[in-house]
């Protein structure tokens, strides 16, 4: 007949093996951060400033906020003359904020987007903004680039693959992904 001590130790052992064979789970969670200044070839030095955290990296949902600031004046854009004020030109620039609620984080790389929420040209708010950042190591430069879409298009951040994206070198700042 089995003694305490022997049901002690086989429970203590069921116990153990039931435990390191179940999944772990991570208290941490997909990120990305950074500042940066970007040079497009035009010699005009855009800036932005992000971060962003994913909720569920499965569902690729997230937070967090993304500050732009294009200095380039934008031509006016109504074209066919309806008179639209969302598309008057603006001589100085664009500078908006996004909420971030997707976040797609690869290695090294990273893709985020999110609704425009404020923006001093009337017609970026409401659109789809995604940047896609590169975490350079070393013995390269961190990289970056964005784009603009309509909500309509259904644009998130696994619409394109990672390999669609090329970024542009920075010229200054930081850019930092965590897997």
């Amino acid at each position: 007949m089995p003694n305490i001590s022997t049901g002690s130790l086989v429970a203590t052992l069921l116990a153990t093996t039931i435990m390191t064979t179940a999944p772990l789970t991570h208290a941490w969670a997909a990120s990305t951060t950074g500042h940066a200044v970007v040079d497009v070839g035009d010699e005009v030095l855009r800036i932005v400033s992000f971060s962003a955290t994913s909720l569920n990296q499965e569902e690729g949902t997230a937070t967090g906020q993304v500050d732009f600031h294009d200095p380039n004046a934008t031509a006016d854009q109504d074209v066919d003359g309806t008179g639209d004020p969302a598309l008057e030109d603006a001589p100085a620039g664009v500078r908006l904020q996004a909420n971030v609620d997707c976040l797609w984080v690869d290695g090294n790389q990273a893709v985020l987007g999110g609704q425009v929420t404020t923006a001093s040209v009337s017609r970026y708010v409401g659109m789809w903004v995604l940047l896609y950042v590169e975490d350079g190591d070393q013995a390269s430069r961190d990289r970056f680039s964005w784009g603009f879409y309509p909500v309509e298009t259904d644009t998130g951040c696994g619409s394109f693959p990672v390999v669609a994206h090329s970024g542009i070198e920075i010229e200054s700042g930081q850019l930092r992904v965590q897997q």
